[in-house]
């Protein structure tokens, strides 16, 4: 009687069933922080984990595209009865289409239900958008310059954000802003000449080019006039320029009385040969035992008894001979000789020269251009 009472319990009121763990994810469950996946863009992707069991479990899952597993793994621990766990991580879109598979591994205590350990996703076919505006590749008019309005002036296929000639008028967008024009229509004035064969292409009266003024050319003074300013030439550098005859009274006379000249006591003569250019001779007899030393006031001397001197400078010179006889007895004599300045061999007035008549060019031209004004 025993024996079929507990029989009869066991099968009333059976033991209930041992604690399992369980953990689920499903495909739809995985999604990503964008709507729109973009080739080369770095998203987040989302993936929510279940417990479905009735004991906790914790764990880890792992992301692969394709054989890749896509970072590191995420730990997971989820109650038993409790809300799901939700775990990211970055991804780099790629180029080509993909589909992501999510695996459930590692739990503890050991998951009894491997069906629902893993999820493979759809397939993704990301948008390939390398200028960012949000139309594809293949169909952006401009797929390396964003322009999400796709504007095409001239319906070339070829976008305005990209196109060297949005009107397709000849003319290049540059040289359009160069001269003002629109680069959008390609008569801008609209007077029914186009842009390229329009001389002013925002003038709607004009359209020819119009010949500039010709330059009238520089008047020549006449002949009267040009002689005047030749003779004023010459009357300047023949004032400046003045020849041993033509020099002022004392200058003259201390030239001429330098010609054939003797010394004081009547010891030398001298001779001015030419500007800067003197011959002395000494006038005493001596022997040959005596000694004659010249010094010529510019630093140079000899002991010729006749002797031709050149000096560099213009100016005044004293010039001394002094003598010493075979009995030693010494006798000097001097004078002073006069080297003019104003001479067209001096360097110095050659160079004035030529600079008075560099200004009287410059005046030449002055008047000339004067000439030219008051006509």
């Amino acid at each position: 009687m025993k024996r079929i009472l507990i029989i009869l319990a066991l099968t009333l009121f059976p033991f209930s069933a041992k604690a399992a763990a369980d953990l689920s994810i499903n495909p739809t469950d995985i999604r990503f922080s964008s709507d729109v996946l973009v080739a080369g863009d770095e998203v987040r992707m989302y993936a929510k984990v279940y417990n479905v069991g009735d004991e906790d479990v914790s764990g880890y899952v792992s992301f692969y595209q394709g054989a890749t597993i896509i970072d590191d793994s995420l730990v997971i621990s989820l109650p038993a009865g409790g809300n799901p766990e939700e775990v990211y991580i970055d991804f780099i879109v790629p180029e080509g289409s993909f589909n992501i598979l999510a695996l459930l591994r590692g739990t503890d205590p050991s998951d009894v239900n491997s069906s629902n350990d893993s999820a493979l996703t759809s397939t993704f076919v990301p948008m390939v958008d390398s200028d960012r505006d949000g139309i594809d590749d293949a169909d952006d008019n401009c797929p390396n310059t964003s322009n999400n309005n796709q504007l095409d002036t001239d319906g070339d296929g070829q976008g305005d954000a990209c196109d060297a000639d949005d009107d397709n008028d000849g003319l290049s967008d540059d040289v359009e802003a160069e001269v003002q024009s629109d680069p959008t229509q390609q008569d801008s004035d609209g007077d029914g000449v186009m842009d390229p064969d329009d001389a002013y292409p925002m003038d709607e009266q004009r359209s020819v080019l119009e010949e500039e003024p010709v330059a009238e050319e520089t008047p020549v003074p006449n002949t009267e006039t040009f002689q005047k300013i030749v003779e004023e030439v010459a009357k300047t550098i023949q004032e400046t320029i003045v020849e041993p005859e033509d020099q002022p009274r004392d200058v003259q006379e201390s030239v001429e009385n330098q010609e054939g000249q003797v010394s004081l006591n009547a010891v030398f003569a001298y001779s001015q040969d030419a500007w800067n250019t003197f011959s002395f001779s000494v006038l005493t007899e001596s022997s040959g035992q005596a000694v004659t030393i010249w010094n010529f006031g510019d630093g140079v001397t000899s002991s010729k008894s006749h002797v031709q001197h050149t000096y560099s400078t213009s100016g005044e010179f004293l010039v001394s001979l002094t003598m010493t006889d075979a009995y030693g007895i010494v006798s000097s004599e001097s004078t002073t000789v006069h080297v003019p300045f104003f001479h067209l061999k001096n360097r110095f007035v050659l160079i004035s020269v030529i600079l008075l008549g560099l200004l009287l060019l410059i005046g030449v031209i002055s008047f000339v251009r004067l000439g030219k004004k008051s006509a």
